[in-house]
């Protein structure tokens, strides 16, 4: 026998039909194994979630929101707001995650595929004259609703 007909005797073997009910079990094991949340994804909630009450329990803390003060001053209750604020928008900013960074390709990766050197994360290729043309059209936008105030 040649090497060729040895390799077709280990790899074209015929395929085994499987029962039906087989079947159904592997897909009910696929689709289970699918469902089930990735862990890094799960954790990296947990931790953004830990940050965030982290935040909003230290801002009680400092200023003891816990307890009930009926004569709180204004001035007090404005810096409580605030900081109140500040730590909701830090919030917001771990919920918000990262953000696709908008490459401009120039000189000669402008055909090229694939990722551009330096850029890290995420990405997305754009067009230099489309780009400047929404932010023209955001910066007029922003001046009329600023004119009608």
């Amino acid at each position: 026998m040649s090497r060729f007909q040895d390799d077709e005797g280990k790899h074209n073997k015929p395929t085994v039909p499987i029962s039906a009910t087989a079947a159904k079990a592997i897909k009910a094991k696929a689709a289970a194994a699918a469902a089930r949340p990735i862990k890094k994804v799960a954790e990296a909630k947990a931790r953004k979630k830990f940050k965030a009450h982290r935040i909003l329990s230290r801002i009680q803390s400092r200023h003891g929101v816990g307890e009930e003060d009926d004569d709180m001053g204004g001035e007090k209750a404005k810096e409580l707001e605030k900081l109140m604020k500040k730590g909701l928008a830090k919030i917001a900013k771990l919920k918000r995650g990262k953000r696709v960074e908008k490459v401009v390709a120039r000189g000669s990766a402008k055909g090229r595929k694939g990722r551009p050197k330096g850029i890290k994360g995420r990405y997305k290729m754009v067009d230099a004259r489309q780009r400047k043309e929404t932010r023209a059209t955001k910066r007029i936008a922003d001046k009329k609703k600023n004119a009608k105030r």
